[in-house]
């Protein structure tokens, strides 16, 4: 048995998981999460957790208080092409669930409302919402949308006596430390309603083009495969009905592994056993563990003993610190476009406004610790300061 183990299997209350990581992830200073965790899986649920020290209280105003999906840099919302492009795509796969314009829709987890302003756009009239982040909320209510505010554990006695046809959690689940309500939402469907519930696929969990360990994070704390997703969905008495593949094309045209469980509140046949996850989940790992003992590099080389500033403060620059990766000695602050990280401290270290620290330290030169697109950093630098010779360098995993 381990010792001290903080979670169970969420699934199934297996109390001998097996460990298959320890994980660090220093954090802000605000930051209610833990420093890291071990990385645990339940071979009877083929399902892989973090045996995380947090409770369902702290992960809630982590949600509710810091988190990005609220703010400019927010998924969800539609900022950019590559968000846009996922919502539209999202909406096509729902629509094929919906028995009409007037269907009752519940998205909880809605975030700033994307996805509701996509279907609310093709005319469905009873689309509605539900985030337990306050900016959220009215970044989405500020486009007319009907969205509460409340934590998703929250929604079966929020939504208490109305009739869902479709429930959707996109890149909810993942996100959830305690899942024993979960099975209540089949109390929310209509008579042939469905339950929507999209999460990453570790079946797609690969080193490249990412850093190691990318998929696991101080948010992600659960990765469902399709057998882990009919576990739950049988515990809600609710019959799946369909495991589509939902691959995320992002913003540097690279690909994110997601996958989608449907089911539904009426029986139906149910579709055949899908292959287990955990032994590619391990192989994964393993070859995280390689990358992580080869040096990570920096290009080009940082000048010098000259300062130095971070343009990004989130999930892999928390990685990278628990790595050692980044010259902490010579960091003057970290940059991070996120209101609710402004203000903190990382590490020591300030958290700034990437315009704010461009303009107090203007021979500082700068670590970009963004995977995604990491090279729009340039662009955003001379957007901010046009004409400024700025040193930039990057992480770069050697070959």
């Amino acid at each position: 048995m381990l010792d001290a183990l903080q979670r169970p299997c969420p699934l199934c209350g297996n109390t001998e998981p097996e460990v298959l990581a320890q994980l660090s992830l220093p954090q802000p200073s605000h930051s209610p999460l833990p420093s890291g965790y071990r990385l645990v899986a339940c071979a009877a649920c083929d399902f892989a957790y973090a045996d995380t020290p947090a409770s369902q209280a702290e992960y809630d105003r982590y949600y509710q208080q810091l988190a990005k999906y609220g703010g400019p840099t927010g998924t969800g919302a539609g900022h950019d092409a590559a968000d846009m492009r996922r919502l539209e795509q999202l909406a096509d796969r729902l629509e094929a669930e919906l028995p009409g314009k007037d269907a009752a829709i519940l998205d909880i987890g809605c975030g700033a409302g994307g996805l509701l302003q996509v279907l609310t756009a093709r005319g469905y009239t009873q689309a509605e919402g539900l985030d337990p982040d306050p900016a959220a909320v009215a970044a989405a209510r500020a486009h007319g949308l009907a969205v509460r505010a409340g934590l998703a554990s929250e929604s079966p006695a929020l939504y208490a006596g109305i009739r869902f046809d479709l429930i959707v959690l996109s890149h909810v689940a993942e996100h959830l430390r305690d899942l024993d309500w979960l099975p209540r939402l089949a109390g929310l469907l209509a008579p042939a309603g469905r339950l929507y519930i999209e999460v990453p696929d570790p079946r797609g969990y690969r080193c490249d083009p990412r850093p190691p360990y990318y998929y696991f994070d101080s948010e992600h704390i659960n990765h469902f495969s399709p057998r882990a997703l009919a576990r739950l969905f049988a515990t809600a008495g609710l019959a799946p009905e369909a495991f589509p593949d939902c691959t995320l094309s992002l913003s540097d045209g690279s690909t994110y592994p997601a996958f989608a469980g449907i089911a539904r509140a009426e029986a139906a046949p149910l579709p055949a056993p899908a292959p287990a996850v955990l032994p590619q989940l391990r192989s994964y790992l393993e070859a995280s563990a390689e990358r992580a003992r080869q040096a990570i590099l920096i290009q080009p080389p940082l000048d010098g003993d000259a300062p130095l500033l971070v343009w990004g403060a989130g999930s892999w620059a928390q990685r990278l610190l628990g790595q050692d990766a980044i010259p902490l000695a010579r960091v003057l602050a970290f940059l991070d476009g996120a209101p609710n990280k402004q203000g903190q401290t990382f590490a020591g270290k300030p958290v700034v406004a990437p315009a704010d620290g461009l303009c107090r330290h203007p021979k500082a030169q700068v670590l970009v610790c963004v995977a995604v697109n990491p090279h729009q950093i340039e662009a955003e630098i001379q957007r901010i300061e046009p004409g400024h010779p700025r040193s930039l360098h990057f992480i770069t995993e050697p070959t």
